[in-house]
């Protein structure tokens, strides 16, 4: 039984591309509307997409980025802050989790995109 969670951990680390469209596609299905399915399919998979780019980087580079990533995490965080108070004065943390949740969201998709080729390229070049 374990096993099996690990599999699908494992699936949903490897594939957070088919995870975000799966997930996509059943809220639209029961909810019907398409923005509101997109930015959630977005939101609940972003997780997906931090522990798909420090997979990655593991296997590439053979180091472990999650200090990293973390740090990463708070600057963007510290960075949205910053913009938040300075265009509109009152920070609203709610608000500002929301931006911070997107931004980390196509911050690690082209991260996960980049370091895909990264390491197709990688692995071709050791082999010639």
């Amino acid at each position: 039984m374990i096993e099996g969670l690990y599999y699908l951990l494992a699936l949903m680390v490897t594939l957070p591309f088919a995870i975000t469209f799966l997930v996509y596609k059943l809220s639209y299905k029961f909810v019907g509307e398409k923005r509101y399915c997109f930015h959630l399919a977005i939101d609940t998979t972003t997780v997906l997409y931090i522990a798909s780019v420090a997979a990655i980087f593991y296997s590439i580079f053979s180091i472990n980025p999650i200090s990293y990533i973390f740090l990463l995490l708070l600057f963007i965080l510290m960075i949205c802050v910053l913009i938040h108070w300075k265009v509109y004065t009152d920070i609203i943390f709610s608000h500002v989790c929301k931006r911070f949740w997107k931004a980390t969201f196509l911050l690690f998709f082209t991260l996960h995109i980049i370091t895909i080729l990264y390491g197709i390229f990688y692995n071709i070049s050791k082999v010639l």
